[in-house]
């Protein structure tokens, strides 16, 4: 787990605080059994956070915010479980997700106004994991996407679009895949794949 802590501090960085009701609101989960589901949306107001954790087979997670300085921070263990998260507003938006099993699914979609940042930090570990994030941002938005996969046959499929964006990608095992497609000026991508990983990327623009 060492690893993982040294792959969220990025994103602990925009993390925010708890907050006080009607202005800033926290919630946090904690489930565990078979089939479970978490859904939690939140707007208005800036400042909001969600922690959950879900230990078993066969759940779901659904976030929904629309408010800037959101912070999501996600922790599944198991197999056949799902997480969709949503953050829209006008930026400084963070998510944090580990993920620990087999057969999961991430979907992760940040947009935000210009001058804001969004950051993702996913770390997955375990067999046909899958995770696709999109961000998009007007001018001046530096978005950041960093994802480490460890296991096999797990699929990463990245879209960037806006200026200043940054990849951070490290596949570890074999038959990884990983599809990148960044779109903007002063793009940044990073990629590390170990054991016959596959690998198409996309760039539009210009440093």
């Amino acid at each position: 787990m060492k690893r993982r802590d040294l792959w969220l501090l990025a994103a602990g960085a925009l993390s925010a605080g708890p907050g006080v009701a009607m202005a800033q609101s926290t919630a946090t989960i904690d489930q565990s059994g078979t089939g479970l589901s978490a859904a939690v949306a939140q707007g208005q107001h800036p400042g909001q956070s969600v922690t959950i954790e879900q230990i078993g087979s066969a759940g779901g997670v659904d976030v929904a915010q629309d408010a800037p300085h959101a912070a999501v921070d996600i922790t599944l263990t198991g197999d056949a479980l799902r997480a969709d998260i949503v953050q829209q507003g006008d930026a400084l938006a963070a998510v944090t997700l580990a993920m620990e099993g087999s057969d999961g699914t991430v979907g992760v979609r940040q947009t935000g106004a210009p001058g804001g940042s969004n950051i993702a930090s996913i770390w997955q570990s375990g067999q046909a994991n899958s995770a696709l994030v999109t961000q998009q941002a007007d001018a001046g938005a530096a978005n950041h996407v960093g994802l480490l996969q460890d296991g096999i046959g797990n699929i990463a499929m990245l879209t960037q679009t806006g200026a200043g964006n940054a990849l951070d990608v490290t596949q570890q095992g074999n038959d990884n895949l990983a599809a990148i497609d960044q779109i903007g000026t002063g793009l940044i991508l990073q990629i590390l794949q170990e054991g016959g990983a596959s690998i198409g990327i996309t760039q539009t623009g210009s440093r």
